[in-house]
């Protein structure tokens, strides 16, 4: 009999997710891309507009952090921040055209990384499965 953790379904799927992020996020780092980065461009690709709070959730950030990282990009020209006309504590961020066109680039490599590391069938059967698990 092995380890528990041969066979934990959690231990399993965290040590897949921190495998192939691991090898994704060296490709970004050596395009110098921020990991912070490529998931604010990939959560508004390729054209949804979300508040702070909605980034923060997509991006498994902090909000406060988040605010510091989308100022940052919005100097940088990759992302436009807008205030809700009915709450002004509001701000939706969207993608300008040279964010988007970064994000192109970058969304095409994490596909193609994903071909790489499972058949097109089994990635879905395994994105099924995360979203049921997700839904609970």
């Amino acid at each position: 009999m092995g380890r528990f953790t041969d066979d934990y379904l959690l231990y399993l799927a965290a040590q897949a997710s921190a495998a192939l992020s691991a090898e994704f996020h060296g490709w970004l780092a050596s395009r110098g891309v921020p990991v912070s980065t490529w998931r604010i461009l990939a959560s508004l690709y390729p054209d949804a507009a979300l508040t702070i709070g909605e980034l923060s959730e997509a991006c498994l950030a902090k909000q406060p952090t988040m605010t510091r990282t989308v100022d940052r990009l919005a100097a940088q020209g990759l992302v436009r921040r807008a205030d809700d006309a009915a709450d002004r504590r509001r701000v939706s961020v969207s993608l300008t055209p040279e964010g988007l066109a970064l994000a192109e680039g970058l969304v095409a490599e994490a596909r193609a990384h994903e071909a790489r590391a499972l058949s097109p069938a089994k990635a879905a059967a395994l994105k099924r499965t995360l979203r049921e698990i997700l839904k609970r």
